[in-house]
């Protein structure tokens, strides 16, 4: 009986077991088949389903005329679709590749290897963008030796006017592993491309749009069988500018144009070979507007887009340039100004009260306290009033200044123009000026100050070291009567279709806060430096030499800086107008200019596009200024009428 039992149990539990088996088989079945069949049909066709994806329209970049400098167009982009059996491209198809696009198989090879780190896993990998109509051609006729490459069309960034604004425009880039990290690239993917420098980098949240995706089913070898839908970007908001495109590439040409004619001078004084690098900002005074900014050399933003076979070459190209054109200038160089500096210390002598506009002082030349200190017109003018000081810059007459006002209220007058604090201007990489002072003469000098030093700061030489957007910003305190600005170059965002996101009203910073007749004097004394040619001895304003004949009535200040490591003088021009209300200034830097007054011709080219100047007695002040028989062709042209 015990012995029936047992079998009996054993019958049981083997019974017991081999259902439980079938349970659990079942189980499996069913939790395989139904409950996760999405999850592995998925997995059965990650080698057949790509995602290719439509990056973003950036946004477009406008002038205030209406020019569109920066937009997206469509372009052909190679992607490498990878397949379970080849994650990664073959180095083979690289070489192959490398070979029909007629570029470097090393540099084709580190793009392939960058972007395949980027994407995600069977993500399609965007290898070159930019194809010519000739490399399409030759990868189409090829593409039985390139199994798993694609040509894709999407929008990629444009400069239509290449290298005009290019250091201003910037440039883009893919995002870094580090950027990611940033609060500010929150949402973003390893795949997105941002603004890198320039406006593309200040304004990247408003340009940047939202990419969408194409689906597709591609076979084993990665050949497209069907599309299956997708979905469209999102292009990105819209900049308006507050830059005047023709000023702009007067702007960029004259500046490029009276560089060159230094370096061929044959006028005595005017040859300088190493007139090669210079810089404009053109501002309004009355509310901050950025009319126009140049800075030389710049670069094509477009030899420096993702993905372009130019980039790399063209990139080293540029880093290896002693003349920095990544460098914006206007914001980012700081310089000793030379006598552009005088009109902010007339203003603060005159508010002192150190001097009044009938206060005479006598220049034999030389300052008596220390001959060292000589006047840049050896003779001497004699007995000078202050604006007769700063209409013919003269030196002895500032010393004075320096002298009596001492550091101390020099440094209360930087301040109050805010030359100790950066402008704010809508660009990345701004520079903040150094005051002189005590204190900076003894970090940088070691050594302690003295009167003498009083005497450099004045005339804008010494360890004073400033921005000429910081300088632009002050003199249009002098300009308009008193206000400083934040100089801003946006001057509203819209969306692509016109709805505005965001308009800029002008920004007030501060306020000289002194008698009209103070900013009186010192218009006077510009004045007589712009238009007056007989002002002592027989001598003319010093920035008449570059805008004698000029029909408008304007104010100027040359600047003549010496660079003791250059072993040379750069050169400065200081304007605006028309007078006594003016609405434009113009601040030019040259490096190795020799003297302030050949800079000008920069600034007598955009006044004769923004006033409109056919301007016939340039041509004559040009050629006495260097010598060469070059034609002015600046004067500006009506445009064409159109025809009915």
């Amino acid at each position: 009986m015990n012995e029936a039992r047992k079998v009996t149990w054993r019958a049981i539990t083997m019974f017991g077991i081999i259902l439980a088996g079938f349970l659990l088989v079942g189980y499996r079945f069913w939790y395989l088949q139904i409950k996760q069949s999405a999850h592995y049909q998925a997995m059965a066709r990650q080698d057949t389903l790509r995602k290719l994806p439509v990056p973003a329209p950036r946004g477009n970049i406008v002038t205030s005329d209406g020019v569109v400098v920066a937009n997206s167009k469509p372009s052909w982009t190679l992607y490498y679709l990878p397949i379970s059996q080849q994650p990664t491209m073959p180095a083979g198809e690289i070489m192959k590749l490398a070979s029909y696009l007629k570029v470097s198989g090393k540099q084709l090879a580190q793009q392939v290897k960058k972007q395949e780190s980027r994407a995600y896993s069977y993500q399609p990998v965007a290898i070159v963008s930019g194809l010519t109509a000739q490399q399409m051609t030759t990868v189409e006729e090829n593409r039985a030796n390139l199994a798993n490459i694609r040509l894709q069309p999407v929008a990629v960034r444009s400069y239509p006017y290449n290298s005009v604004m290019g250091n201003i425009l910037g440039y883009t880039s893919d995002i870094t592993s580090k950027q990611l990290k940033m609060p500010k690239y929150q949402g973003y993917s390893q795949t997105s491309t941002v603004g890198a420098a320039g406006l593309e980098y200040e304004y990247q949240s408003y340009l940047r749009g939202h990419a969408g995706g194409q689906f597709a089913e591609v076979n084993r070898q990665g050949q497209l069988v069907r599309l299956l839908g997708q979905t469209v970007p999102t292009p990105g908001d819209t900049l308006h500018l507050t830059i005047n495109w023709k000023l702009e590439q007067t702007a960029t040409s004259a500046l490029a144009y009276t560089m060159k004619a230094m370096r061929h001078a044959t006028a005595p004084l005017a040859h300088s070979s190493g007139a090669i690098q210079g810089a404009v900002v053109a501002l309004d005074p009355n509310n901050g507007n950025v009319l126009a900014m140049a800075s030389y050399p710049s670069y094509n933003p477009n030899k420096l887009l993702p993905n372009s076979t130019t980039r790399s070459s063209y990139f080293a190209q540029l880093a290896k340039n002693p003349m920095s054109p990544f460098n914006v200038l206007p914001i980012s160089g700081l310089f000793a100004p030379g006598s552009v500096f005088k009109p902010l210390m007339a203003v603060a002598a005159l508010a002192s009260g150190v001097v009044t506009p009938t206060t005479k002082i006598f220049d034999p030349g030389y300052f008596p306290k220390d001959r060292a200190f000589t006047n840049w017109y050896s003779p001497g003018f004699g007995w000078l009033n202050i604006e007769q000081a700063i209409g013919l810059s003269d030196d002895v007459f500032f010393y004075t200044l320096g002298y009596n006002m001492g550091i101390q209220t020099m440094d209360k007058w930087m301040n109050k123009f805010l030359l100790n604090k950066p402008t704010g201007i809508d660009l990345p990489g701004e520079a903040t000026s150094l005051i002189p002072s005590p204190a900076l003469l003894m970090k940088e000098n070691h050594v302690p100050w003295t009167w003498g030093w009083n005497l450099n700061t004045v005339i804008g030489q010494g360890i004073g070291q400033y921005s000429l957007i910081a300088l632009a910003r002050a003199d249009s305190a002098i300009a308009n009567g008193g206000t400083l600005y934040q100089p801003h170059m946006v001057s509203s965002i819209t969306t692509a279709s016109g709805k505005l996101v965001k308009k800029f009203n002008p920004v007030v910073q501060g306020k000289l806060n002194v008698p009209y007749s103070v900013i009186h004097t010192v218009h006077v004394g510009m004045e007589m430096s712009a238009q007056d040619p007989s002002i002592a001895k027989g001598i003319s304003g010093t920035g008449y030499g570059a805008l004698a004949g000029l029909p408008v009535p304007v104010a100027s200040k040359t600047g003549t800086s010496q660079v003791v490591t250059q072993n040379s003088y750069n050169a400065f021009f200081l304007t605006y107008g028309p007078m006594p209300h003016p609405s434009i200034l113009i601040l030019v830097y040259i490096r190795e200019g020799n003297w302030g007054a050949d800079s000008g011709f920069v600034a007598r080219a955009i006044y004769d596009q923004y006033f409109k100047i056919k301007d016939p007695k340039a041509q004559a002040v040009f050629d006495r200024a260097y010598g060469i028989n070059w034609k002015w062709p600046f004067g500006y042209t009506p445009p064409a009428a159109a025809h009915p």
